[in-house]
């Protein structure tokens, strides 16, 4: 255990403030440490390992302090060593009570990052760290703590103690968007209480509008899977995909139809809704099934209407084969736009570009026309010596 002691002390650790870059190397050079932890956890829980942890853990959390996390790699060891707290704490080695004064000076006075969930760590608590974790989350509301800490430790008791009233008042608020719903139906899954995750998915879903709907839907699908009723699966996102439609919710509904063997017959609906709200996403699943001609009339149907740079390039990429006549008017249309910016980022996206459209030139037997093409560019571009560069080191003459 000294060694992993003289590695946490070591190489966790830092007397500077740290920038975004000089966070990255730091966060680089602690992980093997983490990965110690995650070895002697695996091969050897014990009381002193958890304190150990501790240790690690707040001396990660000091390091977050003065630094500039911005890509959150130094939060993602911090998270891993405190999943590893838990992992280590389920073996039973830990003393139950040090082990909930730990999560609440953690919690309520050390940091405000990461919270610790009582219900996650119900068995290592027992009986004596309960009631200690509670005797103190009680002193501290008492006294006035209105912190997110303590609100969070309230609800959480709320659940482990499964007190279907108390979840609903907690968690629930005012009811008024799909969030409330959610918090409430994922507590009642927490306690495999089926029935409610309907209900409460159910009244969010009817009640409240917005992208988070998306989230109860999912919660009450995973319900009906699990009681295998497919046919109100179906159902549950055929409403879905008509109401929030997009190729999210058209896989989804595709999925449910496969599951009792009706895609076939649901899918010009499907696309139907996507064709009214959605054309981009009806591009997207028509080249997903293997449909490009289908895609292409699409997209091409409404001049006024503009696929997006990323769709035209997979479309001009599925039309190659049969239509490269089409995918070359496609690419030099889009290395034109590419063009009407300048730097080396975009040099080099136009170039990659046009290298794909002489190959299609070719092959529909147009390269007088991207000859004819490329010198109106040059032309147009001469005053741009890296591009004129580029083009000339890829051959594009």
């Amino acid at each position: 255990m000294d060694p992993l002691r003289a590695a946490i002390d070591s190489g966790l650790s830092t007397r500077r403030f740290l920038g975004y870059y000089e966070s990255r190397e730091w966060a680089i050079q602690a992980a093997p440490v983490v990965e110690a932890v995650r070895n002697a956890v695996a091969s050897s829980p014990s009381a002193d390992l958890v304190l150990l942890i501790e240790r690690a853990i707040g001396r990660v959390v000091k390091v977050i302090l003065q630094a500039d996390d911005s890509d959150g790699m130094i939060g993602d060891l911090a998270g891993q060593l405190l999943d590893l707290h838990a992992q280590a704490c389920d073996a039973g080695v830990a003393d139950p009570v040090k082990l909930a004064r730990w999560m609440i000076r953690f919690c309520f006075d050390d940091q405000d990052f990461f919270e610790v969930d009582p219900f996650r760590y119900a068995s290592a608590l027992g009986e004596l760290g309960l009631a200690a974790y509670r005797r103190e989350v009680r002193q501290r509301r008492h006294a006035g703590d209105d912190s997110f800490a303590a609100k969070y430790a309230t609800e959480r008791l709320a659940v482990l103690d499964g007190d279907v009233d108390a979840i609903v008042v907690l968690l629930g608020g005012d009811f008024d968007r799909p969030y409330d719903f959610i918090r409430v139906a994922e507590a009642m899954e927490e306690l495999g209480r089926d029935d409610d995750v309907l209900r409460w998915a159910g009244r969010g879903i009817g009640e409240t509008s917005g992208w988070q709907l998306a989230q109860l839907y999912d919660l009450a699908a995973a319900v009906h899977g699990r009681r295998g009723d497919h046919q109100v699966l179906l159902q549950l996102r055929r409403d879905q995909h008509h109401r929030m439609p997009s190729v999210t919710s058209y896989n989804l509904l595709r999925q449910a139809a496969d599951g009792v063997g009706v895609w076939q017959s649901e899918r010009e609906a499907a696309r139907a809704v996507l064709a009214d709200h959605d054309l981009g996403g009806l591009v997207d699943v028509l080249l997903a099934d293997k449909e490009p001609d289908t895609a292409w009339e699409v997209a091409t149907a409404d001049t006024a209407w503009d696929a997006g740079e990323r769709r035209w390039m997979r479309l001009a990429e599925a039309r190659e084969a049969n239509h490269p006549g089409d995918a070359l008017e496609v690419y030099l249309g889009l290395a034109d736009r590419e063009l009407e910016t300048t730097g080396r980022a975009a040099y080099t996206r136009a170039t990659r570009i046009l290298k794909r459209a002489v190959r299609v030139a070719a092959s529909a037997d147009r390269t007088a026309e991207f000859t004819d093409h490329m010198q109106m560019l040059r032309d147009r571009h001469r005053r741009r010596p890296t591009l004129i560069a580029m083009l000339d080191k890829a051959g594009l003459g």
